[in-house]
C-alpha cells in the first residue's frame, strides 16, 4: 500500500493506494499547524504503508518535519516527488526544471498519463496556476496568479473596515449592492474571467480535442459559472503521484 501526500498551502490531501484499489482520506486542513499535529490524528489508526510518496510545495521546513515524522511513526523514508527535466513522459518546459512547483509537475504527470491528447490544466488554489501540456508530452509552460483568497486578503487589506465572506455562486450577483457584495462578486468573475480566457486561448493553439482540467480547492466556486464546462479532477495531484510510483526505479 502506498500513501500518497499532496502539502499545498493551505491543506494537506491524501490517498491510499494498493494495486488497483484507491481510498482518497479527508483534506486536512493546514491553519499553520505543525505536520505531526495534523498527521498523528489523521493517520493514527492506519497501517504502515510500504511507501510514503509527497508533493511538498509548504517549503524546506516542512519536508523535513514530514520526513522526522513519517520514519518515526512507520519506520519508512518518504519520497519527495523530483521535478525533473523529463519524467513519466513528460518534457519540463522550465530552463531550471527544479523552479516548477512539484503540485504542477505531478498534475503534468496525470494529465499525460490518463488523458490521451492535449491538456489545459487550472489548478485554483492559494494561487491559481496554469498549464499547457502538449499531446506529446511537453510542456508548454504556464501562468500563476493570486487565487480568491490571496485576492480577498490583498483588497481588504487596503480597504478598512470591509470583510469579504466565502460565498456560493448561486450568492452573488453580478453586481452587488454593498462594497463587500462587490468585492466578493468581483473577485469571483476575475477568477472566472481568466480561467475562461485562458480556456478559450489555448484550445485555439492546442485544438478542439484539448482536455479541460480544473482542480484545486476553489475549483467547485468556479466551475458552475464556466461556459467552457472543464473536468473537475479534485485529486490530479494525487494522480500525478501515483503515476510516480509506477515509474521503473
Amino acid at each position: 500500500m502506498n500513501l500518497l501526500v499532496d502539502i499545498g498551502n493551505a491543506r494537506i490531501k491524501w490517498a491510499l493506494q494498493d494495486a488497483d484499489s484507491w481510498t482518497t482520506g479527508e483534506p486536512l486542513p493546514r491553519n499553520n499547524r505543525a505536520f505531526k499535529d495534523i498527521a498523528r490524528p489523521a493517520w493514527k489508526e492506519l497501517d504502515a504503508p510500504e511507501r510514503v510518496i509527497v508533493s511538498n510545495v509548504a517549503g524546506e521546513d516542512y519536508r523535513k518535519s514530514v520526513q522526522t515524522w513519517v520514519k518515526r511513526r512507520w519506520k519508512v523514508t518518504p519520497e519527495f516527488l523530483p521535478v525533473t527535466e523529463q519524467q513519466c513522459g513528460v518534457q519540463n518546459a522550465y530552463r531550471m526544471p527544479q523552479r516548477l512547483g512539484a503540485d504542477r509537475w505531478a498534475s503534468l504527470l496525470a494529465a499525460h498519463a490518463h488523458y490521451r491528447g492535449s491538456a489545459v490544466i487550472i489548478d485554483c488554489g492559494t494561487a491559481i496556476t496554469i498549464d499547457a501540456l502538449g499531446a506529446d508530452g511537453k510542456h508548454l509552460g504556464g501562468l500563476i496568479v493570486p487565487g480568491m483568497a490571496l485576492m480577498s486578503s490583498a483588497l481588504t487589506s487596503h480597504v478598512p473596515g470591509v470583510q469579504i465572506e466565502e460565498t456560493d455562486h448561486e450568492e452573488v450577483s453580478l453586481l452587488g449592492c454593498s462594497t463587500e457584495a462587490a468585492l466578493s462578486g468581483g473577485i469571483l468573475y476575475t477568477a472566472v474571467a481568466l480561467v475562461e480566457r485562458v480556456f478559450t486561448d489555448l484550445q485555439a493553439e492546442l485544438g478542439d480535442r484539448t482536455h479541460r482540467l480544473l482542480t484545486g480547492g476553489d475549483a467547485e466556486r468556479i466551475r458552475p459559472l464556466l461556459g467552457s464546462r472543464p473536468e473537475t479532477v479534485p485529486d490530479l495531484v494525487l494522480k500525478g503521484l501515483a503515476v510516480y510510483a509506477q515509474e521503473p526505479g
